[in-house]
């Protein structure tokens, strides 16, 4: 039997997740959840690394006291970093990726660097949370503190270095930067001077199903082994899906990342014109995608209605959509106002009002028209993506909280007109712990595994259906978006 420990921490909350891995069986035990609210400090908005940090070693040794772990490895969201100084000591916790210090720093690079150069250098989507743009920002904001910096770590990168004092940058993870090179896959150091940054931040870049090192003695908690599995949450959800050769790939959690894997990079006018983003994935893959944000719009309804006393479920608030009447309404869930927290109902009649539609009465309304919304946006991004590689697609692989949604990947599949798999919804995890398994020797390949999750996986089926309904509202929908652009 082998035993190993996944940290499975997303935008929201983190999870320690146990896998008993015996003659292809895996038995998963939640060790723990916990949440961390963002911290304000000095008007800005930073992740709580302390609180993060004890509820990793509370875990471990949770986990410990009653079985022998063979190894443990952390995934988290992209972009962000922590800066340690000469002594190894953070310089202040992490910033967040929705902390407004970033809003301008497009405009502010590119006097720098053209948009079309720095799309064509990192083969990246050109998004102001990118840890380029924060970089940047802290270097003309904080200049005194920025010239301290001595080490770049990203957060999985973080996690590991406080667990073993090894400082090392996972492939996947790094690939979120926008200062990778997506074709040679190390770190582009010309596109580094050109920003002004010092090269010496940043470190040794090492590919997943490697042992990074032990826990330290210090902390008195078991020596597990700590390995490099693909850091970044959404490479690892890939680990456990993607597993039709023509299917598209959706990660739906608080972000929906909307792509294919492929072997190479497309870096190119029409892939730049779209804001494609070329990620790196298990094997050295290329995952060609888009972020687009998920389930963050209806997430931040959920509390807003809450803080007005109407308490719902997530069940509860599906039950609600499907009652309300389709094709109402329709808002563009990339528009920049739903990416901050706060009050998503003003915002999106604002949205409203400015398209000339009408607006919602009911709590049913607002959460079918994110549905609807975010299911048209999934067939944009999906027939941009066909048009970057010349290429047809039959299906879509939903993983993460959104397969969950019944009603969610019923309107995919109507959108699109594909053939909607819908599962597994722990894929992060399950890719966590995978790649912990194949560094263990349990499987030969990526192929290997990709077959052994189909059999354990839960994995639904949705066939499309109303057709011509979901086309007619699609042209309005697209109308409706070229509308407000103007």
């Amino acid at each position: 039997m082998k035993r190993v420990l996944a940290f499975d921490l997303g935008a929201s909350g983190g999870r320690a997740i146990l896998g008993e891995y015996e003659n292809r069986k895996l038995r998963l035990e939640e060790v723990s959840r916990f949440s961390y609210e963002p911290l304000i400090i000095n008007k800005k908005m930073h992740w709580d690394i302390s609180r993060i940090f004890t509820e990793i070693k509370n875990a471990i040794a949770k986990v410990s006291a009653n079985h022998h772990i063979d190894s443990l490895a952390i995934d988290t969201w992209g972009v962000d970093y922590g800066l340690l100084d000469e002594e190894g000591e953070l310089l202040e916790a992490p910033v967040h990726y929705r902390d407004s210090r970033t809003t301008g720093m497009l405009k502010e690079v590119t006097k720098l660097i053209p948009k079309e150069t720095l799309y064509h250098q990192s083969g990246n989507q050109l998004m102001e949370i990118n840890t380029l743009f924060q970089l940047k920002a802290m270097a003309l904001q904080d200049s005194q503190k920025f010239a301290q910096a001595h080490t770049f770590l990203l957060m999985p990168d973080l996690l590991n270095y406080l667990l073993t004092s090894q400082k090392k940058t996972e492939m996947s993870i790094a690939s979120t930067t926008q200062l990778l090179d997506p074709r040679k896959k190390q770190w582009n150091r010309t596109l580094i001077k050109q920003l002004n940054l010092p090269q010496h931040l940043f470190t040794e870049i090492v590919t997943e199903g490697q042992e990074l090192g032990k826990i330290r003695p210090d902390l008195n908690l078991a020596s597990i082994p700590v390995y490099h599995i693909c850091a970044h949450d959404t490479a690892s959800a890939y680990v456990s899906g993607a597993k039709e050769e023509d299917g598209f790939f959706v990660s739906c959690g608080t972000w929906s990342v909307v792509g294919v894997e492929r072997e190479t990079p497309i870096i190119n006018e029409k892939a730049r014109h779209y804001n494609l983003t070329n990620e790196i994935g298990i094997g050295g893959s290329t995952r060609l995608l888009k972020n687009i944000p998920g389930l963050w719009i209806i997430q931040e309804l959920k509390r807003e209605f809450a803080k007005q006393d109407r308490i719902y479920t997530y069940s509860e608030l599906e039950t609600l959509a499907k009652d309300a009447r389709p094709f109402q309404f329709f808002i563009d869930t990339e528009d920049p106002r739903f990416l901050p927290a706060g009050p998503m109902v003003n915002r999106i009649h604002a949205f409203l009002q400015e398209s000339n539609q009408e607006l919602p009465q009911m709590d049913g309304e607002l959460i079918r028209l994110v549905y609807e919304s975010l299911a048209f946006k999934y067939q944009v991004t999906f027939l941009e993506i066909m048009d970057v590689v010349k290429k047809s697609y039959s299906s879509v692989n939903i993983v993460g909280g959104g397969a969950q949604s019944e009603l969610l990947c019923e309107m995919v599949a109507n959108a699109s007109g594909l053939v909607v798999f819908a599962g597994p919804v722990e894929a992060t995890a399950l890719g966590n712990i995978s790649v912990q398994l194949m560094s263990h020797g349990c499987f030969a390949s990526l192929e290997e595994v990709r077959a052994w999750i189909g059999e354990i996986a839960d994995i639904k089926r949705y066939e499309p259906s109303m057709k011509m309904e979901w086309e007619q509202q699609f042209e309005r929908y697209k109308k409706l978006m070229r509308r407000k652009r103007k």
